[in-house]
């Protein structure tokens, strides 16, 4: 498998280069996730590339407390504990996630180095970082509903390497996404004795 094929296969790939967002919003209702599954993601004025040639979405409904999920998700020193495909990962800025903190990660054996946006806890954070010719931005948001916690990640690639492949860079990232979702839905829960 080239490199360019490695890129974008596997739970690593869907964190490429990737804008991540996470977002806690008033309770909706079953109809109200129902209504908004088409409409892209958006926090703080970031959303994903809606032109980019590949755009992946993913959800899966938590049945844990909010703020145990986003300890989870934005604790990035200990990612190894439930998703070890993306690590290792290391914050190396100390204190919590801010604005211009950077970590380091390691998707498919490769090495990321990342920078966050921008972030308000429990509401949003967005970090970015292009990677061997690929644009992502990846939004994460995270809505409390009356059944637990939707959480809903979406990501666009860009550049030359999707375009030299489409469908397998669709393939990998809409797997990854998902791998990745149902990785965090299913330790969430086990945490927090739901499972």
């Amino acid at each position: 498998m080239d490199a360019r094929r490695k890129l974008v296969h596997g739970a690593g790939a869907a964190v490429l280069g990737a804008v991540v967002v996470l977002s806690a919003q008033a309770p909706a209702t079953a109809a109200d996730t129902a209504t908004n599954a088409g409409a892209h993601q958006v926090c703080r004025g970031v959303t994903v590339d809606r032109t980019a040639p590949v755009v992946s979405r993913a959800s899966v409904l938590i049945e844990a407390p909010l703020v145990d999920v986003w300890r989870l998700h934005a604790d990035i020193d200990h990612w190894q504990s439930w998703i070890p495909e993306i690590t290792p990962a290391h914050k190396e800025t100390p204190g919590p996630l801010r604005p211009g903190s950077v970590f380091t990660w390691s998707p498919q054996a490769m090495h990321v180095e990342s920078t966050v946006k921008t972030v308000a806890p429990l509401r949003c954070t967005a970090w970015g970082a292009p990677v061997n010719g690929i644009t992502g931005v990846h939004l994460w948001t995270f809505k409390q509903t009356r059944d637990g916690v939707l959480a809903t990640a979406e990501e666009s690639w860009a550049g030359p390497p999707v375009e030299a492949d489409i469908p397998g860079s669709q393939a990998g990232l809409d797997q990854g996404l998902s791998d990745w979702a149902h990785r965090l839905k299913d330790t969430a829960e086990a945490r927090s004795g739901r499972r």
